[in-house]
């Protein structure tokens, strides 16, 4: 059975599901893969991209991209806001097997850090070629190709236990291929 989801939708559904299933159990004094400011990671290291390997569909106005390259186009926007993508937790790889459609990245910040980084991540967004799609206050969402993009924060998720200077940070993409 298959069932027709806008894009957006499909994303907001995906970014709480991963944010959930990635933190679960954590706690603020707890492990719980927090991304740091740090200035010598936004200078972190770059690896190639690998080819692609989505398929073009009718939708898509330029070359497809593959999840490697989406990858790279996230960790690259979370360095430029000052994240180490080392720290944050993800449910798009398991046992070494990467999810060819789904990134995403979670990690607990302080508030002020979430605040900053939110309009950094989306200026480097726009700057590699996501173009913006505005769904909702506080949420940012791209578009490349059949890839969908959302990045937000929550100061309260269910599982997660947050301190009131916390904030959940999220980023989530997802390949909605040939539709």
């Amino acid at each position: 059975m298959h069932i027709r989801v806008r894009p957006q939708a499909a994303a907001v559904i995906a970014l709480a599901a991963s944010a959930a299933l990635a933190l679960v159990g954590c706690t603020a004094a707890g492990d719980t893969g927090a991304g740091q400011v740090n200035a010598s990671s936004a200078a972190g290291g770059k690896n190639a991209p690998a080819a692609p390997s989505a398929k073009p569909t009718a939708k898509t106005a330029s070359a497809p991209i593959g999840r490697d390259v989406v990858d790279e186009e996230v960790k690259a926007a979370l360095r430029s806001a000052g994240l180490d993508p080392v720290k944050g937790k993800t449910t798009a790889e398991a046992n070494g097997k990467k999810n060819a459609s789904l990134v995403d990245w979670t990690a607990i910040v302080t508030t002020q850090q979430a605040e900053w980084a939110l309009p950094r991540i989306g200026a480097q967004l726009e700057h590699l070629g996501w173009r913006p799609d505005p769904v909702a206050a506080g949420t940012l969402s791209y578009d490349k190709t059949d890839w969908v993009l959302l990045v937000g924060t929550v100061k309260q998720a269910e599982g997660v236990t947050l301190r009131s200077t916390e904030s959940l940070l999220t980023v989530n993409v997802t390949y909605l291929g040939a539709g």
